[in-house]
Order: structure tokens, then sequence, then C-alpha cells
């Protein structure tokens, strides 16, 4: 490989320890295998001598591939090597060190729901304890800080106080210091980094102010303004002395600051002409000015510093009470574990780091390992460094990552950590050295350059955290031949064209999601067929599909809407859900149902489940219902519609909905949650609706799946429905990764959604980036305020006195949280667009195109961008750019857009308006006798990865009774079976080696685990191909697999609904052919007549629903059996 300075700098440099800045596609990954190959292969450091550690499993998985490819005879040595992730080599160091923090060796670690659950539990000890100890300080503490019928807001402080205190080395050291500090003089305050903040903030603004009044001077001048330039230059001179009298104290500052007056704006007569071109700018300029000081003195400026100081104090003694609830709170959780023998993920590391504080644990690290390598170094922790300082030596740990790409700030990431030490090594001298791999061998020319333009405006220090100059730039790597037409593109819808009413924020952003699907669609189908240079390839071919990615910020409610369009406009799409089993559709809709069942008067979810198919109104339904009253919540317009609405049918429409709700609220008191929870899924209809979607099984699976959720959750608490709303929103909270069900692999040629998060290390030929209008998320201000670096604030209450304020440190606190996340937003922008290999189009709504693009270029020349959105920056940043294609789109562009539901909602409205509601043991009868049909439920309802304890697990289950086809060992067969068939194409015959080649593919895109295939046979696969049946599919040009069906049928004289998936069907000459694939046990002729009998009824009602829902003839219907390697065919008419 030809490899570049830089590159070769870091996989060659010795007895250093060395930062890697390594940008997005300059082949980090590919250094560090290579600089661990040269350390075995040429100074013959052992494996096991090194330890590498990393984020995920999969890199850890991916990176031991990836040695052992480079270097074929470590895979002897691959087992003994130390390259996990971090919780894996602290996991290690707590198993060999146990003794050392007084732990059974035998400990579990709990998963994050049952970590939950022992929380709730300790935290309601807690205030057991409390009330039957009549604690007058936590009386006080809870009078203060809940409402009279409340708790929570109390117990969610504590809990954010005790989450946020463990992601620190010191966790009760920190809190005992920063409480400490609440009760701090005026000097003191002043002494503080939160007020060091606060003037740095202060000097901010004020300079902003200055440079905008500069402009305006300018501007006045420069079209011989002569009246108003005066004026400005006054209000200019005003505020360089508000300037002035800060930098020489603050109290004198403060004075200035409130004394601003600026002069009227009233041109002379004959100033009147010139002015008129450019006063829509100086108003803006001027009213942006006004705003950002108001706004400073609101925060900061408005009392003297006495009372600030005054108000910081009033708060020292509910925070001491404060610190002996976490206290209290973290001995009770821990009871709780202990009883149950478990430790939690924050116990991994802080447990390790426990142990490696004792010197001889340490040392034998120290001296075991000689080199520490440390990917993905940007998303390291402050416990995670601090355990790496305990066993590192002076020169041997080699850290790689890129700041700029840091977008885990919710799983506890650090980027600082990484800029500090970017700032403290230097580039050639000393020990700790700093490198930069900034060519970029993904991306073409322009888009290189579009990206050098933006975030070289917008990543600066002060917003982002570090600035954008030439070391962090990109430049290009690739040497390559054309390019695709437009390589950048950028599309604005303008939202001015829609209805101008007032609408709720969740309605409006339904219908700009809808608009921009559409226009996304059409401009993938543009771009499809596109001659494109492959370079895996070395050659030329057309853009398809699977070379398309749509990235959002979050998929989890406009995703649906994307993927609906490009369903409607005859585009194969997927939706990758990444982690967020929370953010599927069926779960977010059905959790948002539960929610409003048990509380109906919740704007968000109510509109969420009427738009779904549960309800299925229409967008311009749900306006409908709010214009007719615009003001109050949506709940008000939707009950008053229900009473006088003026169109019949939707009136209709709404009394029916609450007439619902009412009786599901009646009902989830009688029954078990549960119980409850899977009546409801069944008599919604909404089971078969998403069973009828594409990849519909994983869809039930989920489903079914949040049943089980139920199960676990009342297994230990008796809290019914709003409880368990409670425990899901608690999981969702704190951002729980909960895995899905990996069902398409590289090759599939569909255009992936994803979430930019999801995209990470991925590269596409096209890159789609929507819904980049939506405003960023921000927090909502609550009592309780920490960061690491500014201490710990809480609100100011005396419910006496009849106050509740925020102090200045609060303000500070927030204030700086605030720059931290959009400095991640301005990161995960960052990511988004250097997914793209070829082309980059960039989408996104806004309000009067024209005026907000007459705003971007006023930024642009202030130099000061600021914004709520994407395109708040973007805009500015390419304001005047000739290197990106411009287009405006309105909904006029959109002739096709319908408000009508899908097609397959059609059958489900006439199913539903049928009435047909199933009693509780009818339901439970169709579950049990047609769920089962499918043989093997585990392909659909568990993740596509096993881990080796989970085989092991089935293993041991089932050993004695391995001959019944009902084994947990048979059914994971059986799954894997099932799952090759449906993926390899029957086009031949295959030998045996082209099996093999065709599993490892599969094992190699992550649709089955190498675990897995050690459970069959692939010669049985081969059977298949060499028997008759396999033959005659192979020979057929129209063969079906996994085919899901939904079908009414009558049993007992009653219509119920059959969900059902069938294995195969193939047309051969004028007729069709069913195959249905066992893997059971054979032990003899007469076990033969048996499973045919068995079978018999299953696939009679396949046959019978292909036949209606198809509107073919089956002449034949067969089952195969692996265990005998041959067909048997079932006589059914």
């Amino acid at each position: 490989m030809n490899w570049t300075k830089e590159q070769l700098q870091a996989i060659e440099i010795k007895d250093k320890s060395i930062l890697v800045s390594a940008a997005a596609g300059s082949g980090k990954t590919a250094v560090l295998v290579e600089r661990i190959k040269k350390l075995i292969l040429e100074d013959g450091i052992s494996l096991d001598e090194m330890l590498v550690v990393t984020f995920t499993n999969a890199a850890a998985s991916e990176m031991r591939e990836k040695i052992v490819a480079s270097i074929p005879e470590q895979i002897h040595n691959i087992h003994k090597s130390h390259i996990s992730t971090f919780h894996s080599f602290a996991l290690d160091v707590i198993r060999r060190y146990y003794h050392l923090i007084n732990i059974e060796p035998s400990f579990n670690l709990c998963d994050d729901a049952q970590r939950i659950i022992l929380q709730q539990e300790a935290i309601e000890d807690l205030f057991e304890l409390n009330f039957i100890e009549n604690n007058q300080d936590f009386i006080s503490f809870l009078n203060q800080y809940s409402g009279s019928k409340n708790e929570e807001d109390v117990k969610n402080i504590i809990l954010q106080t005790y989450e946020f205190i463990r992601s620190l080395p010191n966790p009760f050291e920190w809190l005992v210091k920063n409480i400490e500090a609440l009760n701090c003089d005026v000097e003191g305050f002043k002494n503080s980094q939160a007020f060091k903040e606060i003037i740095e903030e202060i000097d901010e603004e004020i300079s902003n102010a200055i440079a905008s009044y500069r402009k305006v001077c300018s501007m006045l001048e420069e079209n011989e303004v002569e009246s108003l330039a005066i004026k400005a230059k006054e209000d200019l001179e005003m505020l360089i002395g508000v300037k002035d009298s800060f930098e020489k104290e603050y109290e004198k500052g403060v004075k200035a600051l409130n004394s601003i007056e600026f002069n009227r704006f009233t041109v002379r007569r004959d100033d009147k002409q010139n002015y008129e071109a450019i006063k829509d700018d100086i108003k803006i300029i001027r009213d942006q000015v006004k705003d950002n000081l108001k706004r400073l003195t609101k925060l900061y400026c408005a009392k003297s510093l006495n009372e600030y100081v005054n108000e910081i104090n009033h708060t020292y003694a509910e925070a001491k009470t404060l610190f002996r609830l976490v206290k209290d709170f973290d001995s009770l959780y821990r009871i709780r574990k202990e009883k149950k023998g478990v430790i939690d993920y924050s116990d991994i590391e802080h447990y390790a780091l426990e142990i490696l504080s004792n010197e001889e644990a340490s040392s034998e690290y120290r001296n075991k390992f000689k080199y520490i390598f440390i990917d993905e170094y940007q998303d390291s922790n402050l416990i995670q460094e601090t355990i790496i300082s305990k066993i590192q030596r002076d020169n041997n740990v080699f850290m790689v990552g890129d700041v700029k790409q840091s977008i885990y700030k919710f799983r506890l990431a650090e980027p600082e950590i990484f800029i500090n030490k970017y700032l403290k090594f230097k580039h050639d001298t000393g020990p700790n050295i700093k490198l930069d791999l900034n060519k970029n061998f993904r991306s073409k020319g322009p888009i290189i350059e579009i990206v050098n333009d933006i975030f070289s405006r917008i990543m600066t220090k002060r917003i982002a955290g570090m600035d954008y100059d030439e070391d962090a730039a990109l430049y290009k790597g690739l040497k390559y031949t054309g390019e695709l037409e437009h390589p950048v593109e950028l599309h604005l819808v303008d939202e001015q064209q829609m209805e101008d009413i007032d609408l709720d924020d969740e309605i409006v952003d339904m219908k700009k999601a809808e608009i921009e699907a559409f226009i996304a669609a059409s401009l993938i189908k543009r771009a499809k067929g596109l001659p494109y240079y492959d370079e895996k390839l070395g050659e030329e071919r057309v853009l398809q599909n699977k070379d398309i990615v749509i990235l959002l910020r979050s998929t989890e409610r406009v995703g649906q809407i994307y993927y609906e369009a490009l369903q409607q406009e005859g585009i194969p799409a997927y939706i990758d859900i990444g982690e967020g089993y929370f953010d599927t559709i069926e779960i977010s809709v059905f959790l948002n149902l539960l929610n409003i069942i048990d509380n109906k008067k919740q704007d968000v979810p109510l509109i969420s489940v009427l738009r779904s198919p549960i309800f299925s109104f229409s967008i311009n339904e749900l306006a409908e219902i709010r214009v007719e009253k615009r003001k109050g919540s949506y709940y008000s317009a939707f009950y008053d519609y229900s009473k006088y609405g003026q169109n019949v049918s939707l009136k209709e429409k709404c009394n029916k909905v609450l007439l619902s709700l009412a009786n599901w609220k009646e009902k989830s008191k009688l029954l078990p949650l549960p119980d409850f929870i899977w009546e409801l899924i069944l008599e919604t209809g909404y089971y078969n609706y998403v069973g009828a979607l594409p990849l519909g099984n994983q869809r039930q699976a989920n489903l079914r799946a949040l049943v089980d959720k139920a199960s676990i959750y009342e297994n230990g608490h008796s809290k019914g429905l709003f409880g368990f709303i409670n425990f899901i929103e608690a999981i969702k909270k704190r951002k729980i990764a909960i895995p899905p069900v990996k069902t398409i692999g590289e090759s599939d040629d569909v255009v992936r959604i994803m979430t930019v998060h999801k995209s990470k290390g991925l590269e596409f030929p096209m890159v789609l980036v929507g819904d980049l209008g939506r405003r960023f998320y921000r927090e909502a201000g609550n009592h309780l305020s920490l960061h690491k670096d500014l201490g710990i604030a809480l609100k100011d209450v005396d419910r006496k006195q009849g106050y509740w304020r925020r102090t200045i440190l609060h303000n500070c606190i927030d204030a700086r949280r605030e720059r931290e996340s959009l400095a991640e937003e301005i990161r995960i922008l960052y990511v988004a667009l250097t997914r793209a290999k070829d082309k980059l189009v960039l989408l996104g709504t806004v309000k009067d195109i024209d005026k907000v693009l007459g705003l971007a270029a006023i930024k642009k020349d202030l130099g000061v961008i600021k914004g709520n959105s994407y395109l708040d920056y973007l805009l500015p940043a390419l304001s005047g750019s000739d290197k990106i294609i411009f287009e405006k789109h309105d909904r006029g562009d959109i002739g096709h857009i319908k408000d009508e539901r899908q097609k397959n909602l059609a059958s489900l409205q006439k199913y539903l308006e049928s009435g047909f509601k199933p009693s509780l043991e009818l339901a439970n009868e169709i579950y049990k006798r047609f769920d089962w049909q499918y043989a093997y439920p585990k392909a659909l309802k568990t993740k596509s990865k096993y881990s080796v304890s989970e085989l092991s697990s089935s293993r041991e289950t089932s050993i004695i009774s391995v001959a019944k086809a009902t084994t947990s060992l048979g059914a994971e067969r059986g799954t894997v079976y099932h799952k090759i068939m449906e993926y390899i194409p029957f086009d031949r015959e295959y030998d045996i080696n082209a099996i093999h080649n065709y599993i490892d593919d599969m094992v190699n895109r992550e649709i089955l685990t190498k675990e897995e295939v050690e459970l069959i046979e692939p010669a049985k696969i081969e059977q298949f191909f060499r028997s008759e049946i396999g033959k005659r599919a192979c020979r057929s040009n129209d063969v079906y697999k996994e085919v899901s069906f939904n079908h009414l049928v009558v049993k007992d004289g009653e219509e119920i609904i059959v969900q059902g998936t069938i294995d195969c069907y193939f047309k051969e000459n004028d007729k069709y052919i069913l195959l249905d694939y066992k893997s059971n046990y054979i032990a003899s002729d007469k076990s033969i007549e048996s499973l045919k009998e068995n079978y018999t009824p299953q696939l009679k009602l396949y046959k019978q629903a292909l036949e209606e829902i198809r509107g073919i003839k089956v002449d034949e219907v067969y089952l195969y059996l692996f265990e005998l390697g041959k067909e048997v065919r079932l006589n059914i008419n």
C-alpha cells in the first residue's frame, strides 16, 4: 500500500505517546492495524502484550478480523489478545482482582431494564425511610422542589445527580466540593470558573454587537444616508463604552449595560431614497443586537453581584440535603444489587478504577502491556481516561480519533479530553506528539471543497470547542476519474406556500416532512442510472438504489413519512433504526397510544396516534380540527370538534376515538397489564397492519417484545399502565440501546433511511441529508443544573415567599450546556456531510426563502453565525458559493401528494369498519394456534447475532432431549436453515463449496453469526439443490420466498384474521407449487406420517390464503425435510 508521509509517521514512530487526529476517510483503522503488524513482525512484540480498546463490540470484532487478515499466522493467538471494549477490559480487571473490592466473584451484570427497576425500588426505600423518620430536611426539600401531590420531581433530581456524578472518577468528592462552593462570598464567586465564563460570554456578545454596528455604519456611509450614519456612530461609541466598562470592573459594566438607550432611526427626507434599499437589512441587524443584549442583561446583569451571590447561598442548605439523599440512595441501591448478585455498567468502570488505584494491580498491567492503543479516542470519558493513566507508561499510548466526529455526548463522551491533549501535544518534539491525518480517501474533490467551506465558517472554538483550521481541514487523497453531474446540491422548500393558519408544531412538521420526502424521491429518481465510477470495482457503472442513503437527525417522527413517500414512488427503501427500538414506527405509535389511554390530554402523542393507521386521520383532517379552535391545546380542539364540528363525518370520527379511549382505559384497570396490551394490539388491528408492511415479521416481533417488557415490569411492580409508561420513559430518557433485528445486507438494492449516528463509519456514493430545517432539541430548564467544570446549581425556591428563580450560576451552567449541545450538532452535521463519496444533496424547509437567503448573506458578512437549525448554519456558510447547485421548491411542485392512506391501509380500514372485535379468548386462540404455524419464531423476534453464552445456554438446556422437535436448539437450527433458504438465490444447482461461500458471505453481511452457522450442516442445504423439488424451483423464473399474509377466515362461526409466512412458492409452466421447510428430527417412517398429519392443516390454510390473495391456483404442496434430504407431498385439495 502507498502510505502518505503522515500515515507512515503514525505507523513507524516509536518510544512516544502519539495522538493521531484522523479526519473522515483518512484510513485510520488501516494505519492502526499496520502499526500493530509492524510491532509484531519487526519488533517481536507479542499480540498479548498489547491492549487495544475501542467503544463497541462490533468495532473490536472488526479489529480482530483485520489483524488476522493482515497477519494470518496470528489466527492461533487472536484468542489470547486483549482487543476489546473498555467495559470488557474493565470486567477482566474486576474478575481478576475482585477480592480487593470485596465483591463476590460470581457476580452477574444486570441489564438496563433490571437496573431501572432496582433504582426505582431503592428510591422508594429512600423515601419510605425518610418519611418514617419524619426527617425535616427531607420534607423541606420535598416541599421546595416537588408539587403538593407529586414526588417525581425530587426523585428525578436525586437520580439525575446520581447518574451525573457516576460519570466522574471521584463522584462524591466532586459533589462535596461543588456544594461547598455554593456557600461562597462575592470574592469567592468572582474567582470561580463560572464567573470567568460569564465574563467571557458578556465580552463575546458585546463584541458581536460592536461588529454588527460597524457593519451598519459601513452600509449607511456607502449608501450616503448621512443622518442615520451619525446616529449609528453614536450607538457604536456607546457599545464600545460598555465593553470598556466591563473590562475595568463587572459592576461598572452592569451599570453601563443597563443604561443603554439606542437612537431612534428617523431618516431625513433627503436620505429616504438612499435608505430604502438597505432599510430592511439595517432593521434586522439592529433588532438582533437589541435582542441579544436584552437576553444578556436578563441572564447576568439584572441585579447586583451581591444579590446574585445571596441567591446562590440560599440554595446551600438544600444542596447539602441533596448530598445526603444521593449518598443514602447510593447505599440502598448497592444493597439491592448485592441481594441480586449483580453490578451495573457504571459499577464496571468505577470498580476497575478502584482496583487500579492499588499499586500492586496497576503495576501488573503496566508491566504486562508494552503498547496501549485507543481507537475512537474522541469518545473517551473521564473515568476511562483515568483508568488508562493508571496502567500506561510514559511513552506507550497510541490514541487515534477525530474530535470533529465526537457525537456521543449522551453516552458521556468528553471530546474536551481529545481537544485539551491536542493543544498540549507538539507536532514533532517531546515525549508526546500529535499527528494529523487529513487526506480524505473517500470523497470526490467538490464534496471536500464544500465541506471545508462550510466548517471553516461554523466550526469555531467558541461555538464548537475547536477551530476548523488548516490542520483540521480535509485534503483530497483520491486519484479518480469522472464526477457525477452536480456533485453538491441544495434544495429548499418554501413553507410560505402552506396554508397560513395556526397549526400545532406536530402537524406542521408532518406537512413539511411529507413534501420534503416526495422531493427526495424525485431527486433519487433523477440520480438513479447516472454513470458512476466505482473505485472498488475499478470500473464505471450506473448509480443504484443501494448506493443511496437518506440521513436524518432522527428517524422517530419523519423516517416513516420518508419511507412511505419512497414506496409510493416505486423506490424500494429500508429504515435502519440502529439501536432505537423505541424509534421504530410501530413501537413509537403504540407507546403513544398507551400514553393517551392513560392521559388523553397530551397533544404530541394524541396527534401521532390520530395520524396513524389506528385511527387514520389525514394531515388535512387534523388541520381542519385545529382551524375550528386555534387557541388552547390540541386535545381541547379535538374534544370540541367531537361536540360541535361542522363536518359531520369527521365529527363522528372524533367521537369514535374518544369512546375507544374511554373503553380502553376501563379495560386497562381490569386486566393484567400484558394481557391488556396484547388485546389492544389485536383489537386495534395494528398487529395485522404492521404485519402487512415490508419487514412485517420484524415489526410484529417488536410489538410482541413490548408485551414481554410489560410482563417483566409487572413481575416486580403493581403500578399498572401509568407505572409501565414511566418505566419505558425512564429507559428512553437514559438513552438505553435496544438492538434491532438485522434484516438486510450490503448488497440488497434498497435506499437506506437512517440516522446520522447510525451512518458513522459508513460511506455511500450518494448521500441525501434531509429535515435540515428542523429546530434543534433544547433541554427544558428544570430545578437542577450540573456541569463537571462549573458545578451544581439548584433553583432558589421559597414557597412561603412565593418565588422560584434561577440563580446566575444556573444560567451560566445552562448556557455552557447549550453551547456544548450546539457543538455536538455541528459535529453531527460534519459526520453527515462526510459520508458522501460522489454526490451530496442537502434538503430542508424554510419560511420565505428569499428573506431567509437575504438574512444568511448578512450573517455571512457579519461573521456571526448563530441559529436553531442546521440550515441556520449552512445557509450563511454557503451564501454566494459557486460550488453548489441551488433549487427552490414549493408545495405546487408536488402535484401528486395525496392525504389518503396507503394501499395496505385501505384493507385495514375495511376490516376495522366491519366492526370486528375479537374476544380475549379468541385473540389468545389466534395467537396460540396460528402464530405458532411459522415454526421458527426466533427468526422474527430475536436479534440476528447471538452471544456465545446465549448459544451455550440453549445447548445445555436441550442436550437430554435432542431428538425432540420442540427443543430450543432445534428451533435455533430451524431458524438458521430458514434464513439461509430465504437469502440464497434459486438460480442454479450449488455444490458444497458454493454453499460454504454463500454462508460465509451471509456472515460477513451480518445476516448470520459464526455461532449460528455451527448449528447447521451446509451439506443439507446442498442436498436441497440436488433434490427433485430443489431442481424444479431452480428452473423456475418466478420464485417467491418469505411471503407474509393476513387472511380472513371463518372459524366456529366467527370471522378471524390469520397471519402467516409462506416459506416458498414458485411457478412451473402454468401451475404453482407451494413449499414449506422443516428441520425436525425424523426417527422413522411413522414420524413422517405424523409430520404430514400435523402440518396439513397449516399448509391448507397457506394454500387457501395464497389462492385467494394472489388469485392463483396452487396445484402441489410439499414439505421439504432437511433431516432426510427429501420432499414429501401433501394431499391437499
